[in-house]
């Protein structure tokens, strides 16, 4: 029973510790749930992740849901959660692209750019337009911009 007890109370440490590593690059926004958050969003297409605050958060305004997403991308970012695509990689398999040159395992289609850049590319492009979550200039964005690699603890790398 003790070292049920220990687990616990270590996993309960963890959390609490992340959640404040979060708060720490999300000061605007106080989030519930960042952990919920992240596992239900694992291995989707990053679109789910935005998703899921609001979902875990009801009555969050679309400005918070915003600052919150990209205050979570940071905090996964940096702490080697998700990697994305290399803008113009050649990744992505469609039918005009049966067979791309690079998979997710290939170094040379992760975007190696320091955190802050990436972020400020994501925030570049987010479309001004967009009022709420059901935007269709939302929904484009999220296709347009490079894919999130997951990364597993194991460091077993998943994409949708």
């Amino acid at each position: 029973m003790l070292a049920a007890q220990t687990t616990t109370e270590q996993h309960s440490s963890n959390k609490e510790s992340r959640n404040k590593n979060f708060k720490r690059y999300q000061p605007m926004t106080r989030i519930a749930h960042v952990d919920e958050i992240i596992s239900s969003s694992f291995g989707l297409w990053i679109s789910s992740l935005f998703s899921a605050i609001s979902g875990v958060n009801p009555g969050i305004t679309f400005e918070d849901q915003k600052e919150t997403f990209f205050g979570i991308l940071e905090y996964m970012l940096k702490n080697g959660k998700i990697k994305f695509i290399a803008p113009g990689a050649d990744c992505y398999a469609s039918s005009n692209n049966p067979k791309p040159r690079f998979t997710i395992y290939d170094i040379e289609a992760h975007w190696n750019a320091p955190v802050e850049e990436i972020i400020g590319y994501l925030r570049e492009r987010w479309p001004a337009s967009a009022s709420e979550e059901n935007d269709l200039d939302l929904a484009i964005y999220f296709y347009e911009i490079p894919g999130v690699i997951w990364i597993k603890d194991s460091g077993e790398l998943v994409a949708s």
